[in-house]
């Protein structure tokens, strides 16, 4: 889907294209390259980080995430909408390891105030929230630049079995219908005078609880009618036409891999299995290492880190 502008003679230029979380301008530089590339990328980014202990080398993975949305064209401002569950993440997971840190008798006690906490769980967390974060916004960078077709592509281009690769895109297009049926249903309680400010607490958490009726009732008719449109398109489990030859794939011949595409696809997987190897083979993206656990340890006292 893409939006569009009046163009000189009265002709309609589409200028945007709807990805799964927003919009990026259709000469994106993200589509110079092949969906393939941009799902490998994506596996980098979203991986990546379950390899590494480190919070600085985490941090410059959001960093460069970010930096990539920026290059893309991507609409930063729609990172607010993230706001919240990052920050509520953070909370969740640092009152977790102060109020709960455990009773190993080696941990080092921290005194602030009347407050004691422990310095290896909360380090810990501290590293656990970043390797989060990294593999959060490795996600968002992927939808927020690609659409679900653009999914489809690649993973037919790898050979994924029909019915998966249709499981795969039927999932991620009902999760973004799920989420435009969401909004629909709120908007048309606002047009309705509903003021949700004036709700308390839980009246809204009752008023969210509500909105399961529709959405369950809407979900139901449109897998119905999914499910009568692949009917009635010839579509079955093999991915076969009626007479058993394999179904032509007309969307397969409008992209094409570059030497461009293949070389970001060497210096990805070769990264990837680099840290993959770096880690579990010789440890080296453990805490122990981490520059700041490192200075941390020398301004508390607490010699080297182990």
């Amino acid at each position: 889907m893409a939006t569009s502008a009046e163009a000189p003679g009265g002709v309609r230029a589409a200028k945007l294209r709807k990805t799964l979380l927003g919009y990026v301008p259709i000469e994106s530089p993200f589509y110079r390259y092949h969906p393939v590339t941009r799902l490998i990328m994506f596996v980098f980014f979203g991986v990546v980080p379950i390899f590494i202990d480190m919070p600085e080398i985490n941090f410059a993975l959001v960093v460069c995430t970010i930096l990539l949305l920026v290059w893309g064209q991507a609409d930063l401002k729609r990172l607010r909408i993230y706001m919240p569950m990052i920050v509520t993440i953070a909370i969740f997971m640092f009152l977790v390891v102060i109020l709960a840190p455990g009773n190993d008798p080696t941990f080092t006690p921290i005194h602030i105030g009347p407050l004691t906490i422990y310095y290896q769980p909360v380090y810990f967390t501290f590293a656990s929230y970043w390797r989060l974060m990294a593999m959060l916004f490795g996600t968002i960078l992927y939808f927020s630049t690609n659409r679900e077709r653009d999914m489809l592509v690649a993973l037919r281009s790898l050979k994924l079995p029909f019915l998966a690769s249709y499981v795969v895109g039927f999932s991620i297009r009902a999760a973004g219908m799920f989420m435009e049926d969401f909004n629909t249903i709120r908007e048309a309680e606002q047009a309705r005078g509903l003021d949700k400010s004036a709700l308390k607490l839980g009246d809204q958490v009752k008023l969210y609880v509500m909105y399961l009726v529709p959405l369950f009732s809407i979900a139901l008719r449109r897998a119905d009618e999914i499910s009568h449109a692949l009917f009635a398109r010839g579509y079955n489990f093999t991915g076969r036409v009626g007479h058993g030859n394999k179904r032509s794939d007309y969307i397969l011949t409008q992209y094409t891999m570059t030497g461009m595409d293949w070389l970001v696809i060497a210096v990805l997987m070769t990264l990837f299995v680099g840290a993959a190897v770096a880690e579990y083979g010789f440890g080296a993206f453990r805490l122990p290492h981490s520059p700041i656990n490192i200075l941390l340890h020398h301004l508390l006292g607490l010699g080297w880190p182990s």
